[in-house]
């Protein structure tokens, strides 16, 4: 019987023809692992946690259907016309002048030999104008120089100064502020 033999070019055909053990198999498995991880995780949703979330929706649907038997359809009408009001107020609060902070600014920023004896403030013209007394003019020179060093006051305007009697100093300033203090 005549031998058959390979030949040289064949055996390394074939021997390169072979796929590597590892990899196909390894792939596989990763492959079943991701699926099987995506359906656990899709059965999980389904089946738990939607069940959850719609148990607590009917819960706090009763308790919102409790909620609306326990107060009266004219009690409601009344709170929501109270939160109208309120949110009315809170609106003109908000665009409402806040000249408190000019008296916190005067209060912080003035020497203590000086006084106020009125004030006159101009929302329109954004200014205040202050009467006072003051020991001496070195003293009323230092509180201009401390409005001068204010960042929000723009001007510092010295109207008429005068000694009088007992020896204190009268004077009128003008403040002048930046827009961003007060608002109209």
């Amino acid at each position: 019987m005549p031998q058959y033999t390979q030949s040289a070019l064949e055996q390394e055909l074939r021997r390169t023809e072979r796929l590597p053990v590892g990899w196909p198999w390894r792939l596989l498995l990763f492959s079943v692992v991701v699926f099987g991880a995506t359906i656990a995780g899709y059965l999980g949703i389904t089946l738990g946690y939607q069940p959850y979330l719609n148990s607590r929706i009917k819960t706090l649907d009763t308790e919102i259907a409790n909620l609306t038997q326990t107060v009266g359809e004219e009690q409601q009408k009344n709170l929501v016309l109270l939160y109208s009001q309120l949110s009315n107020i809170q609106n003109l609060l908000n665009s409402h002048t806040a000249s408190s902070k000019i008296f916190d600014l005067l209060e912080k920023n003035t020497q203590p030999q000086v006084y106020y004896l009125s004030l006159s403030f101009s929302l329109a013209g954004k200014n205040i104008q202050l009467d006072g007394s003051a020991p001496s003019y070195g003293a009323l020179a230092q509180q201009i120089e401390i409005f001068k060093q204010i960042p929000e006051i723009e001007k510092v305007s010295l109207g008429d100064s005068a000694v009088i009697e007992d020896g204190t100093i009268r004077f009128s300033l003008r403040l002048t502020f930046k827009p961003g203090l007060v608002s109209l």
